[in-house]
Parts: structure tokens; sequence; C-alpha cells
């Protein structure tokens, strides 16, 4: 796996779900993979990856734009049956890893299977950007202190109550080319 920047949120998950990382690449380090390097959380090797290194691995992330490569290393990961994530081809990956946004204390998954990941990236950074309100935080965090006081019984109608009045308002606005033809 490559370390630039659409892989790196990828890694941190990985590192937060415990973990073993590997980095591969001959290229540049993102600054945040330099420091869990430097810090001992993932190991890095500055060379291109190689089909055997698919083999006895729980899990591989492929970030190329050769598409005969990352149809190499998918053909070797179904004859492996390892899964295998290759980053904007869903079409040569065994599983979609979507984009995940934690913000405030919210957990918000976005994936459109791959057909639409420039939307997908869109719509990630528009309610990242709304629910790091910081009322927001402050409003989950008064719930949680709620609802941990509520004995299991009366949980579900009180905390209907305390939700009563929060909502969002959205609209959606679409380029211009939707309506007159294809995409540009």
């Amino acid at each position: 796996m490559g370390a630039t920047a659409e892989v790196v949120p990828k890694i941190g998950r990985l590192l937060d779900a415990g973990a073993r990382v590997l980095v591969l690449t001959p290229g540049a380090l993102d600054p945040s993979v330099e420091r869990w390097v430097a810090e001992g959380r993932v190991m890095f090797e500055r060379r291109e990856a190689r089909l055997e290194d698919v083999t006895g691995k729980a899990l591989v992330l492929v970030a190329t734009t050769n598409a005969d490569r990352a149809a190499s290393f998918y053909e070797r990961a179904l004859k492996n049956g390892c899964p295998l994530c290759t980053i904007d081809r869903p079409e040569l990956s065994t599983f979609v890893n979507p984009a995940v946004v934690r913000a405030s204390g919210l957990t918000m998954t976005f994936a459109s299977g791959g057909a639409a990941p420039g939307a997908m990236r869109r719509i990630r950074e528009d309610l990242e950007a709304l629910f790091s309100d910081p009322r927001f935080g402050r409003f989950l965090d008064a719930l949680e202190r709620l609802r941990s006081r509520l004995p299991r019984g009366e949980r579900a109608a009180k905390m209907a109550d305390a939700v009563r009045g929060f909502g969002i308002d959205a609209v959606l606005r679409f380029p211009t080319w939707l309506d007159e033809r294809d995409p540009p």
C-alpha cells in the first residue's frame, strides 16, 4: 500500500483497530504516516509492492493508478483468499472501504459502491464541516449524560423528548450540466 493522502485515513482506522500496518511505497510518505513510522506504529519499506506481499496478509489496500498492476494484485488476492481493496477501483476489490468521518462524537460512513467516490468525498466534507459545530458536540454530550441517568424503561420516551426541536435543514445543489447533458 502506498502512503498518499488518500490512504492516510484508512491507515489511521487500521491503527485504531489495533492492526499491524506495513506500508510499501517507493514514493514520498504523507507527514502523518512519517510520524506513525517514527513512533513505531507503522512499519515501512521504501520499495514497490510485490505480488508475494499479498500472501499471508489479513487485509491489503492497494493504491495505484496502473490498472494492470492493480489487476495482478487482485488476482493474487483472490487466489490466496485475502481481502483486498484497490482504492477507486471496486471492480478490482474484494471489498469496498468506505470513507469514515468522526466529528463531535458522531461517526458517519459514506459509500457509493465505488460508483462516485468524488461525490462521496464532497458529501463527507460538507457533513464533516456541518457536524464539527461545537454546539453539536455539546448536544451529544448532554444527551449522553441524560441517557446515563435514566432507568432503562424510561429512556425511549425521555430521549425522544430531549431531541425534539433538533433537526437538519439541507439543500442539495447540483452542477448545471446535470439537466443539460452527461457529465463533462
